[in-house]
């Protein structure tokens, strides 16, 4: 017998129920907190899974929107054309655009291994297909410097410039932007074959130290 009394007994087991009822209001706290977490972690996968898909959704339309215009331009000069893809990668952090040329199911990087006619008739098209995914658009006008400079043959050179026609369409066919075109040209056409595809044409000689226009189209 340890000589305490029955009160100190009772003094005790209201003090262990005491602690016991804290300890069982903090775990009913703790659950608490354990199910918003819970809550918060379902959202927060939720809200991921919409992410990755308005992100996969943003890529197949960027990769759409800088595939079909390369496509239409490469298929509308050559005769036996490469196809166009494009892979779009996150890497730390930072978007990556990768370019290819594909022939039988085989990737081509476009700097290796492909002419470089086709590599001019790409990458006039990426540009407006760059322009017109800007936001807010700046004024539709682009300027190119003899954009077909490594392009073969007088008949591939005709339809490169009937593209740049399209491409300034008022009101564009298909997937063709409307723009402006101000063109430096050589002369791989014929001058009235380009002054017929042209609103302007200017005719620039050196004379001497000078540089003389003529306006062949007004």
């Amino acid at each position: 017998m340890t000589g305490r009394s029955v009160r100190w007994y009772r003094d005790r087991l209201s003090e262990l129920k005491g602690e016991r009822s804290g300890i069982e209001k903090r775990v009913k706290q703790e659950q608490g907190k354990i199910k918003a977490l819970r809550q918060e972690l379902r959202a927060s996968e939720k809200a991921q899974a919409l992410v990755q898909v308005a992100a996969q959704k943003t890529q197949e339309q960027l990769r759409y929107q800088l595939s079909e215009l390369p496509k239409l331009a490469l298929s509308s000069v050559f005769d036996d054309p490469y196809d166009f893809e494009v892979d779009i990668e996150i890497k730390r952090n930072k978007t990556e655009i990768h370019f290819y040329f594909v022939r039988e199911g085989v990737r081509i990087n476009p700097k290796d291994n492909s002419g470089l006619g086709a590599v001019d008739i790409a990458g006039m098209s990426l540009r407006p297909a760059l322009w017109s995914m800007r936001s807010p658009q700046n004024r539709p006008c682009i300027f190119l410097d003899e954009p077909f400079k490594h392009l073969k043959g007088q008949e591939a050179n005709s339809r490169a410039l009937k593209i740049l026609q399209k491409i300034c369409q008022p009101r564009p066919e298909k997937n063709w932007p409307g723009l402006q075109i101000i063109m430096v040209a050589d002369e791989r056409s014929s001058r009235e074959e380009i002054a017929e595809l042209s609103d302007r044409l200017f005719l620039f000689k050196m004379r001497g130290r000078r540089t003389v226009v003529q306006t062949i189209k007004k």
